[in-house]
């Protein structure tokens, strides 16, 4: 993927949306979070985390982003996206690191699953973007720069356009990434979201955030 030139828009500001900017910005390319609140402290702190960032509403971050990264919650997914506009995001690579958590009994639960996922929803409210589920199984803090004390983790991806999840790969590369597993189409959302869940229900029951998984044994 070159960056020459090249904008991201980073739809959400909070630490997924920093990390995935920070990342982004060390390759060179520009970087514009799309934010409800361009003034707010939490725009404030991702600004100043990420040096030489702007801050748009959704709907002019996507328009500005050569493509995208959707580091929204659950919670507001559907209305970000909506905000950012489907015309505005048509022909680009959105690149859906989202989970569909629920929060409301406290420890996390998976929304939805099964016959529909997350990097679906936003397959479908984005018809006409090259959507790639990435960047889902694994905390911030490792998003860029992956090495953990015993090796380095593999990343899962899924979308339908070939071409689209290439340009993901090669920025999973530039970030220190091992090549990507390729899941297939977007339905595998589904299989890559329950496979957050596990990492999220191990994270919970050990009290331990900096894991990762491995795919041992791969076909060469």
């Amino acid at each position: 993927m070159s960056n020459t030139a090249k904008t991201v828009a980073v739809l959400g500001n909070g630490m997924v949306g920093v990390a995935v900017a920070r990342g982004v910005a060390e390759l060179g390319y520009r970087v514009v979070f799309g934010t409800r609140d361009t003034a707010g402290a939490k725009t404030k702190e991702a600004l100043a985390a990420v040096p030489g960032a702007q801050a748009a509403s959704f709907a002019q971050a996507a328009k500005q982003g050569d493509l995208a990264f959707v580091a929204l919650p659950w919670s507001g997914l559907e209305e970000g996206l909506r905000a950012a506009g489907a015309g505005n995001l048509a022909g680009k690579l959105v690149i859906d690191a989202s989970n569909p958590l629920d929060f409301s009994q406290g420890v996390p639960r998976l929304a939805i699953g099964h016959v529909d996922s997350a990097g679906e929803r936003v397959q479908d409210l984005l018809p006409e973007a090259k959507v790639v589920k990435a960047f889902n199984t694994i905390t911030a803090a490792h998003m860029v720069h992956p090495k953990l004390p015993d090796g380095t983790p593999d990343m899962f991806i899924a979308g339908n356009d070939d071409g689209a999840k290439a340009e993901v790969s090669d920025l999973l590369r530039a970030f220190g990434w091992r090549a990507p597993i390729d899941m297939g189409d977007v339905t595998a959302s589904r299989l890559l979201e329950a496979l957050a869940m596990l990492w999220i229900s191990y994270g919970f029951r050990n009290d331990h955030w900096s894991h990762g998984f491995s795919l041992l044994g791969q076909k060469r």
